[in-house]
């Protein structure tokens, strides 16, 4: 009965691996080679079909609805929205080093102070006291409590200077996702047309 719950998750994972892929760009608009006789030449996915030209017609109707430029366009607005959203996700994770980067910091001097103080204690329960010893390790504990507080003030301005990139690139994502879904949805209305050519050449064609 586990093996079900497995392979859902599975099947989902490839789903969203899938959705997140990036789109393609346009393939390119078929092209018609005239020639004598009662058949020309189309050219799609890279292949030549001999048509008969009673189909010509429709094919070019075909093609002018496809709308190459604005597919194109999309496209090209997508890949731009890409790059600041790259740009976007650096100073994020640049930010984000810094709170880690800081916070290991504060875990560390955390962990000094604890064990000084534990040293301390330790000093104090015994019969007889080194009074010099005694006085490091509060110097010590002095010295480090300040460091501490310096670390964790640099914290809290790492951790702000983290949510202030987030709010100021978080309209980058937000227009790379609204770019990828005007794309997707240029690249399936126009992909529809070339459907119905590709139909056209493998039914009525033949291939060369």
């Amino acid at each position: 009965m586990k093996v079900l719950p497995a392979l859902l998750y599975l099947l989902l994972l490839g789903v969203a691996q899938a959705w997140a892929a990036d789109p393609d760009a346009p393939q390119t608009l078929p092209i018609l080679y005239d020639q004598p006789g009662e058949k020309y030449i189309l050219r799609i996915d890279n292949r030549r079909y001999l048509v008969p030209y009673v189909t010509k017609e429709g094919v070019v109707q075909l093609m002018s609805a496809a709308n190459y430029p604005r597919t194109k366009l999309r496209f090209d607005e997508y890949k731009r929205s890409l790059e600041d959203k790259a740009k976007a996700e650096a100073l994020v994770h640049r930010a984000q080093l810094a709170v880690t980067r800081e916070s290991d910091r504060v875990t560390r001097l955390r962990r000094s102070l604890e064990s000084l103080r534990s040293q301390l204690a330790l000093l104090r329960a015994q019969p007889n006291i080194d009074v010099r010893e005694l006085q490091f390790i509060q110097e010590q504990i002095r010295n480090i409590s300040a460091s501490l507080a310096s670390a964790e003030d640099m914290e809290a301005k790492a951790q702000s200077n983290l949510e202030k990139t987030r709010s100021t690139t978080e309209s980058a994502f937000q227009r790379a996702d609204k770019a990828r879904e005007d794309y997707v949805a240029a690249l399936d209305e126009y992909e529809k047309p070339l459907a119905a050519i590709r139909t056209i050449a493998q039914t009525h064609g033949t291939a060369l």
